[in-house]
């Protein structure tokens, strides 16, 4: 019976230890950020590419969901600061989906690799998004993955999947010979422009259905208070980085079409971390400027990204 309790243990030790040693090996950036293909346009490639290949410096740099990626121009901004004496290059660093998890990633390489950026506009929605980012697990190094910001992090095994996927993957491909890279086409630009204007029963529609999903029952406030406490941790550590090197941040807030309320529900919180910057009530009630209920149309984004970009302007002064 020991013989086979002492097999036992061995085999088991032996057969763990395959799966650490391919979390634990290293893997290429480039692989990570393209790993996930035909995503979200092909944004990953692009902050890849705006990071790690381009040389150009980064003054200012936007962060966030899709909601930043079809509501904030490169262009317009960059154009708007010309105007107003100043010369700075700006990029659209969003990305699809929610999850602070995968802001702090992108920040953390942005400071990795273009050092002092002098302001980040980080996005926030009408609700801080309590779950990890579904690609987090892709692109994120390997000890933020096994040590995340918190522990109240109820995707931790998900994540821990995802790095694994990845990482086995590349050493497939390493083994094999395959280009583990790949091909990518970088964008010019971060904006995802959206021609048209939304149908104003899809927008009606949209509003309902998060409302009866999200808002019409709302979590029991120690729930509430307990999940929140994973995204927080998360923003507070972005803070600490940007104020390590130096970095000014500002919060964008860019929310849902009809969302019941104009301001972000942890409003208080926010100004505590940063200054906030909310457009007019009659903006984002305005229907003319979505093509959907998610996402700002061309005309609603050059609107914004104007305003935002004198608000900048305003900031660096």
């Amino acid at each position: 019976m020991k013989r086979f309790l002492i097999k036992t243990f061995v085999f088991v030790a032996l057969a763990s230890l395959i799966p650490a040693a391919i979390l634990l090996w290293p893997v290429s950036k480039r692989y990570q950020y393209a790993f996930v293909r035909n995503d979200c346009a092909a944004k990953s490639n692009y902050i890849y590419h705006r990071l790690y290949e381009d040389t150009t410096p980064i003054d200012i740099a936007f962060i966030g969901t899709s909601h930043t990626m079809c509501g904030v121009s490169d262009s317009i901004v960059n154009s708007v600061l010309r105007q107003q004496g100043m010369h700075a290059r700006v990029a659209n660093l969003a990305i699809c989906r929610v999850g602070r998890n995968m802001d702090y990633v992108v920040i953390k390489d942005l400071l990795k690799t273009k050092r002092h950026p002098k302001l980040i506009v980080l996005e926030v929605k009408q609700e801080e998004p309590d779950l990890s980012h579904p690609d987090f697990g892709y692109r994120a190094e390997i000890g933020d993955v096994l040590l995340p910001q918190s522990p109240v992090d109820v995707q931790y095994f998900k994540d821990l999947a995802a790095a694994f996927n990845v990482r086995l993957n590349y050493l497939r491909d390493e083994m094999t010979g395959r280009e583990c890279d790949g091909e990518y086409e970088a964008p010019s630009l971060g904006i995802y422009r959206q021609q048209g204007i939304a149908d104003t029963a899809v927008l009606y529609q949209g509003a309902l259905r998060r409302w009866e999903r999200y808002y019409s029952q709302p979590r029991a406030a120690w729930l509430d208070s307990l999940m929140l406490r994973y995204p927080k941790a998360y923003m507070s550590e972005i803070m600490q980085m940007a104020r390590e090197v130096h970095t000014k941040v500002v919060l964008l807030y860019i929310p849902n079409y009809g969302y019941p309320w104009h301001k972000p529900r942890e409003l208080a919180y926010y100004r505590g971390l940063a200054d906030v910057y909310l457009m007019p009530d009659s903006f984002y009630d305005n229907k003319g400027n979505w093509i959907e209920d998610e996402h700002l149309n061309a005309d609603g984004a050059a609107i914004l990204s104007d305003s935002v970009a004198h608000y900048i302007a305003r900031q660096l002064r």
